[in-house]
């Protein structure tokens, strides 16, 4: 299974609002993806002293960096579904690496929208899902 985290949730992990990504990072059958877009947005919203921190989480849990350049046509699609500019890039990302989900808190990312790539869940419901 291929997962997407958002930015997020990684922010709440690194400020130990909720460790519940620990139950994500313990599963094996898991793979996490993150790209660029996701590490700058991370980085621009966390104390310096958390981002050594953040690069070790990427480590130890072998979370894929890929910073692949994404298809024009990927973000023309989810342009044209009206999503704002770094939502595009996120679900298009998703598509390009064929993410099963995207895990974010904010749902308002995709109201009114529906899509057949991939499922948008909160950390809760994925955890459920899970089980």
């Amino acid at each position: 299974m291929i997962i997407v985290l958002d930015s997020n949730e990684y922010i709440i992990y690194l400020n130990k609002i909720s460790l519940k990504l620990d139950l994500v990072f313990n599963q094996e059958e898991i793979t996490i993806f993150l790209n660029e877009l996701i590490v700058k947005e991370v980085l621009n919203a966390i104390n310096e002293n958390l981002k050594k921190e953040f690069y070790r989480v990427i480590l130890s849990n072998s979370i894929n960096v890929n910073n692949e350049k994404l298809q024009i046509d990927l973000l023309k699609k989810y342009k044209s579904l009206g999503l704002k500019k770094g939502d595009i890039a996120i679900a298009a990302f998703c598509e390009h690496i064929k993410a099963d989900y995207l895990i974010i808190e904010n749902r308002h990312f995709l109201d009114n929208i529906t899509l057949n790539k991939f499922q948008i869940l909160n950390l809760n419901n994925f955890l459920n899902k899970l089980r």
